[in-house]
C-alpha cells in the first residue's frame, strides 16, 4: 500500500502543468472512535496477567490536508492522493486506572497506569466518480501511523504503515479551470491495529472515523 501511494504521489506532484491536473487544501472535522483491548503480562502490572477492554472517542478533531489529483477528460473520474498534516488523539481524555495488590512484594503499593494514542501521517489514495450533476461518490485506500503514550508500563512503541479503507459522497462546484470547491462526508475504517511492549503487554484496537471535509482545489 505504501509503495503504491509513493508511486501515485510522485506521478501527480511531478507532472507538468496540463488540463485536468489540480492541487488543493482541505479541512476536516472528524469523529474518532476506537474499541481497545489491553492484555497485560504478569511481569509488568500489579494485578498480573489480565485483560482490559474499553471504548474511547474524540468527537471534534480538526484535520488539515493537502492533495493533488487528476480528472479525466472523456469521463470526469478523479484520481488523487491526499496527505494530512499534524496528528489527532484517538481519545479526548487520557485513560487511566489504579491498581493496588493485596499480596506479594508490592502489597499495598498503588500504581497509576495511563495511556492514550494518536494517529498521524494519514495518506489516502482515492477515486471520485460523478453520479448526477456535480454530486459524486468517493472511495479509497488509507495508510496511517499510530503512536502510543503510556506511563506505568513498558512502552508499547508505534505502529507504522497500517492500512484502511475510505468511502463517502459529496458535491463539487465543477472541474473547470481555476478555483473550485468540494464538500464531502467521509468514513475511514482502519484494520485492527496491534502493538506489543517489550514486557509482553499487548494492545489491539479497531479505529473508525467519520466526518465532513471542505476542500478548495485549483484546476489547471
Amino acid at each position: 500500500m505504501k509503495k503504491l501511494l509513493t508511486i501515485v504521489t510522485a506521478l501527480l506532484f511531478t507532472s507538468n502543468v496540463y488540463a485536468g491536473f489540480g492541487v488543493g487544501v482541505s479541512g476536516s472535522i472528524l469523529n474518532v472512535d476506537a474499541d481497545v483491548t489491553e492484555t497485560t503480562s504478569s511481569s509488568d502490572t500489579n494485578s498480573g496477567s489480565d485483560t482490559h477492554s474499553t471504548s474511547v472517542d474524540n468527537d471534534v478533531v480538526p484535520v488539515p490536508g493537502i492533495f493533488g489529483e487528476y480528472t479525466f477528460d472523456a469521463y470526469p473520474i478523479t484520481l488523487g492522493v491526499e496527505m494530512t498534516l499534524g496528528s489527532a488523539d484517538i481519545s479526548d481524555k487520557v485513560k487511566s486506572r489504579t491498581e493496588t495488590p493485596s499480596s506479594g512484594e508490592n502489597s499495598g503499593s498503588a500504581t497509576d497506569y495511563k495511556a492514550n494514542a494518536s494517529i498521524e501521517n494519514l495518506t489516502s489514495l482515492y477515486v471520485e466518480i460523478p453520479v448526477y450533476n456535480n454530486f459524486f461518490v468517493k472511495a479509497g485506500a488509507l495508510s496511517v501511523d499510530v503512536t502510543t503514550d503510556e506511563s506505568g508500563v513498558a512502552s508499547y512503541g508505534d505502529a507504522t504503515g497500517e492500512n484502511g479503507t475510505m468511502y463517502g459522497f459529496g458535491i463539487k462546484s465543477g472541474n473547470d479551470a481555476g478555483y473550485n470547491y468540494k464538500l464531502a462526508y467521509e468514513v475511514l475504517d482502519f484494520d485492527t491495529i496491534s502493538v506489543t511492549s517489550s514486557s509482553g503487554n499487548k494492545v489491539a484496537g479497531d479505529i473508525d472515523t467519520s466526518g465532513l471535509k471542505f476542500s478548495i482545489v485549483y484546476n489547471f
